[in-house]
Formats: structure tokens, sequence, C-alpha cells
């Protein structure tokens, strides 16, 4: 039904899309024929019912306040009916953003120079709002073990012990792709309960898991110890609404939930609203069909590199839209591997360093988009790579 939308995409060039009309800023270039494979959002039309809902409110001719009926039922619909996930209405706290959430819950939980530990290489955004809350930041380093990333739970609990006041996780795994089994989840409340750790999880990339896997909110595998877990969760990397700026925070702790209110107070903006409440009411047959497109772009990529440049690795990838590639084997510093993929191979990927540790000799590439500029950037790769 709409793989023929998929693989036609959406022209976003001209449009003030950050991928495609910031590139050239943000990459320290003036080439035009670059793929930009680096932020993430994708490069697919909306879901028909999104972009419905919103033209019907813009029809009315008038954006005025906005009761946004039905926007915490439809979030407490879909966490239950999608991540069996039970909650209450109130429990929903509409944020502008998961990283904006993250910033005023570090502002209540932590002081200056308190300890916060991320398991890295991880989302480059916790990085600046953590330095932003001037914490002490401790990595966690994951590794890679039959091509699959991993936690050592021993070195894990060892940064824990330290004094760590909060962790922030991330699940799925942003850039690894990894969806976090529940035994894998059980052992890590089970450490941080042991050393009285809050856990801010962020699980914006959930809906996006692959056939053979399934995503575990935290909270699930530890009632017990849910109102020391704020799970964060939005419709915009799912249905590409990263735009609208339409997220939420949901904190169980009432206490929490009062002073994260005293910080950051307020209703949704009425499209944002609109979006949403399409979304996990009518988006479910589109997201389905998403998934198999985006696995099917995966697993072209797998095959393709494999096959092709063998001196790169793409990492076992279990969810989201966001290829992990090794490219330790081409002996580039990573100032060199960033300047080859741009200059050589004429793609904009998001450099590993910006990930934390373990990050060095990565690239990031970003695959939500039509199968055509896959295969487009998968030739220039393997071009680029043929001629070091």
């Amino acid at each position: 039904m709409y793989r023929d939308s998929f693989n036609e995409g959406v022209n976003r060039l001209g449009t003030n899309a950050v991928k495609y009309d910031k590139y050239k800023e943000n990459f320290n270039t003036n080439e035009d024929d670059i793929i930009p494979m680096w932020i993430a959002d994708m490069d697919f039309k909306n879901c028909d019912e999104i972009t419905k809902a919103l033209q019907n409110k813009l029809s009315t001719g008038n954006l005025g306040y906005d009761t946004v009926n039905g926007y915490y039922e439809s979030v407490v619909k879909w966490m239950r009916n999608r991540h069996n996930v039970d909650i209450n209405v109130e429990d929903v706290v509409y944020t502008p953003g998961v990283v904006t959430a993250i910033n005023f819950l570090l502002k209540i939980l932590i002081k200056e120079n308190d300890k916060v530990l991320v398991q890295s290489p991880v989302y480059h955004s916790f990085f600046r709002v953590l330095n932003e809350n001037k914490c002490d930041v401790v990595q966690s380093e994951l590794f890679i073990k039959n091509n699959r990333y991993e936690i050592d739970f021993d070195e894990f609990e060892n940064k824990i012990s330290t004094g760590v006041k909060v962790l922030i996780l991330c699940n799925p795994h942003n850039p690894i792709g990894r969806v976090w089994t529940k035994e894998e989840l059980e052992r890590i409340v089970e450490i941080c309960e042991s050393y009285k750790v809050f856990i801010i999880s962020d699980e914006i990339h959930s809906d996006l898991v692959f056939k053979g896997y399934k995503h575990t909110s935290l909270t699930t595998v530890a009632p017990y110890y849910k109102d020391n877990i704020v799970t964060l969760t939005a419709p915009s990397k799912t249905f590409n609404l990263a735009g609208l700026y339409v997220s939420n925070a949901i904190i169980t702790d009432e206490k929490l939930r009062s002073r994260y209110k005293e910080l950051f107070s307020t209703t949704p903006n009425v499209l944002g609203a609109e979006a949403l409440i399409a979304a996990y009411n009518k988006g479910e047959t589109w997201l389905e069909e998403l998934l198999e497109y985006i696995e099917s772009n995966y697993n072209y990529v797998l095959k393709f590199v494999n096959e092709n440049v063998p001196k790169i690795k793409v990492i076992k990838q279990e969810g989201t839209f966001l290829t992990w590639l090794d490219c330790r084997e081409l002996g580039l510093s990573d100032e060199e591997l960033e300047r080859f993929f741009l200059e050589k191979a004429k793609l904009a990927l998001s450099t590993g360093t910006a990930f934390g540790k373990g990050g060095s000799g990565f690239m990031r590439m970003n695959i939500g988009c039509p199968i055509s500029t896959v295969k487009e950037a998968l030739e220039r790769l393997k071009n680029a790579v043929d001629n070091i």
C-alpha cells in the first residue's frame, strides 16, 4: 500500500530541511553533489492520516488556544497496545523534545559536578545537555561480540559504584541499533537499585524494531522501581514528526512530576497534538509497512557491503533507521575518515567520534530514505574505497 510512496520519497532540497539545506555549513563544504545521510529524520512522505488531520485543522482557518482533547489518552492507549505499558493519563507530561526533558530532569535530580552515566557510543546530544548542566560525565563503554554490541556488566557496575546519581539509558540504542533484552534491562535495574541510581530511559526509537526482536519498556521489567524511572517517548522518529516538537515524559512519581511541572508546564501545540492523535490512532498500518521497508534497506546495506566493501563492517542492527559502520580497517584517522566520506564518496554521514568513547573509526548512516538513495550511496562508497 505504501511501498510506492516510500520508493518515491520526498525532495526536501530547498525546503529549509536541516539535513539538506544545512549540510554545507555543518560539514564545512561547498560541494553540491553530496548525499546527506546524517541527521536522524526520514525522507518519506508522512502518513496520509497525519497529513489529513493537519489539513483538517488548518481548514478551520483558526489556530487559537485548543483543548487538545484526546492527546494524553492517545499516548496511554499506544503505550498499552504497542508496548504493554500500563500508565495513567496524569503520568504523561508533554515536552517539546526528549533532550529538553532530560535537561529539566537533570536540573531536578542532580547538583553541579554530580556523576551521570551513559553507555557509549551513544546519542551525541546526551553529551551536550550533560555538559550544559555541568555534570561529571561517566562513560561505560559497550563492546562488540560477534558483530553485535553488548554490555560489560562488571565494568558497568564498577562505573555505577563510583557515586553515579543518574543513568541515561538509550533503548533502543542510538547509534548502534541494539534493542536491549528483558534480561539485560533487568540486570541494569538491579545494579541501579543497589546503588540508588535514578534512570532516565530514552525510548524514542521504541516503535522502530525489526522482526524477531521486541522492545521492552524499562518500567515493565521493574515495576517496583518505576518511581525511580522516567520514560521518554515521542512519535517524532516513528512517524517523522521531528519538526512539530511533540514528545512525552512518563513520570509516575507524583512529587517528581510536580517538580518537573514547576520548571516546565504547558500543553502541546495544536498541530503537534493533532499529528500525535492521528499517528497513534490511525498510523499503525503505515508504521508496519515502514518497518518492513527500513529492514529491507538494512538487509541490502548488509549484503552489499559484505560482498563489495569487505573492509567496512556493518554492525548487527535490531531496530532504528540508523546503521553503524565499522570503518577501522580503512586505516584512516577520524578526520581523514570524515573527509573521505565527504570528498571521495560524496556522502555526508555522522562521524563516530561525536558519539563518545568507542566511536572512533565508525560512521553512522541514515537509511530512512528510498532504496534508490541507499543504492546510489553504496555505489559511491564502493568506488571510493576501491580507489584508496
